[in-house]
This record gives structure tokens, C-alpha cells and sequence, in this order.
């Protein structure tokens, strides 16, 4: 019996040392830098707040609704309306979706019509526009797919890509119709992603706690610890003195 607890704890001990190395290695980069930083918040700026000038010269819902009838061949289902401000430009937000396909665009403030999709020399200039410190672009990219566990995954669709090399290798992902910024990627980010990775051990999606491997490496680490402890038990000499006396006098 000792023997079997004895090479099942070495066995096992080998295989979860490397996974609580990884484990013990990200809860400590996890901790080291805010989670503002790590998704690049601190490279960004703020969106503009809306002016109380601009009031006077917003279009009606009756107006907007008829520059999407315009703009949409077919019908279209507003979700929501706000009203933002860009780079010194008050427009109408609408998302909704239409021809069954979710779709954000916007809407001139006074209701003139649709805001144009940016063109790629657009995206480079709105990407530096967004940018707190000047950035040299290395690449812009348009993106209508995206990989599983790519660094952008379960955002909105299309959306540019744009490459910097500084600050900190930042890849912006704007919206191409409302020139927002649906994801900032960094070195930080990047280094994060692939330690996550390795806690939660989730090699396709990085974001599902409830698969196998995980559940065997906390199971297999349960056990590790369990028969390390029986092991001590079935060997310390203190448990052994106090069981000697009750057995020499039977």
C-alpha cells in the first residue's frame, strides 16, 4: 500500500507540477497590472461628451427614421437611439437590425442622413485620432471574420484593424460605421490572453470554464494533495510511536 500511494503521488505530482507553475505564474501577472491597462484603456481617449449647443439643431424621430428608410433596402427595426459625439461631430446613434442582420450606424445630428462607413485612409485617421499620444501605423486591415481564440473574438463584425507599433505593439478595432473603438489589444493584453489560457486550460475559445481539462487537472490536483497527505500519514514516525504501544500489548 505504501508503495502504490507512494509512486501514485510521484506520477501525479509530475504531471500537475507544470499546471500549477502556469496556475501560480498568471494569478501573479493577473495581479500586477489593472485590468484598465491590460486592455489598453489608458492609451485611449475618453468619447466627447454631448454639447448643450447641439440641441438646437437635432432632427426629429420622424426625420432620422426616414434617412434609414433611405439608407436601408429593406425594412429595419430600430433597438436603440442615443446620441453621442465623436471628434467635435454630434450624430444620432441607431442599432437595430435589418434584413434579419444587426446593424449600427450613424445619423447626422440634424438628420441629413447617414454617416458613410469609413474607407481605409478614414480608419487610419480616426484610429489616430483616438490615440492620446501619436502613433506610428504599421497596417490597416479589414476584418468580416474572426478565429475562435484570435485576440478579437465575440465582437461586432466588420470591423478595421488598425496596427501600431507604438505604444505597446496597440492594434485598434474600429467600427467601421461608428468610428467607435470595440477593442484595444496590447503586449500586456496579448501576454494575459495566453496565460489565461493556461488557467482556465482552454486551447480553442479561452473563455469556458466548464470543459474536461480543467476539471481533470482540479480533480488530479484533489488527489495529488489527498495521497500526499495519507502518505505522510502512512510514514511519520510521531503516528507510528502512538500506534506501537496498542499494538504490543495485544
Amino acid at each position: 500500500m505504501k508503495r502504490f500511494f507512494r509512486a501514485l503521488h510521484r506520477w501525479l505530482g509530475i504531471l500537475m507540477a507544470v499546471q500549477i507553475i502556469a496556475w501560480m505564474i498568471s494569478g501573479l501577472y493577473f495581479t500586477l497590472y489593472p485590468i484598465e491597462e491590460i486592455r489598453g484603456a489608458h492609451l485611449i481617449r475618453k468619447p466627447s461628451r454631448v454639447g448643450t449647443a447641439a440641441f438646437a439643431q437635432l432632427a426629429s424621430p420622424r426625420v432620422i427614421a426616414a434617412a434609414l428608410d433611405k439608407h436601408f433596402d429593406e425594412g429595419w427595426q430600430a433597438k436603440s437611439i442615443s446620441l453621442v459625439t465623436i471628434f467635435g461631430q454630434t450624430s444620432w446613434r441607431v442599432e437595430g437590425s435589418a434584413g434579419g442582420a444587426p446593424f449600427r450606424r450613424l445619423v447626422d445630428g440634424d438628420g441629413t442622413g447617414v454617416i458613410p462607413s469609413l474607407s481605409k485612409a478614414e480608419a487610419a485617421r480616426v484610429a489616430r485620432d483616438w490615440l492620446r499620444d501619436p502613433g506610428e501605423i504599421t497596417s490597416v486591415e479589414w476584418l468580416d471574420t474572426s478565429e475562435p481564440a484570435g485576440e478579437y473574438r465575440g465582437k461586432p463584425l466588420p470591423a478595421w484593424k488598425v496596427s501600431f507599433e507604438q505604444p505597446e505593439a496597440l492594434n485598434l478595432y474600429l467600427d467601421p460605421w461608428t468610428r467607435e473603438v470595440l477593442a484595444s489589444r496590447t503586449t500586456r493584453w496579448r501576454i494575459f490572453d495566453f496565460l489565461w489560457m493556461l488557467h482556465v486550460l482552454d486551447f480553442e475559445t479561452r473563455d469556458d470554464f466548464n470543459q474536461p481539462l480543467l476539471m481533470i487537472a482540479a480533480a488530479l490536483g484533489l488527489i495529488v494533495a489527498l495521497s500526499g497527505v495519507i502518505f505522510w500519514a502512512s510514514t511519520t514516525s510521531t503516528l507510528r510511536r502512538r500506534r506501537s504501544p496498542s499494538g504490543a500489548g495485544r
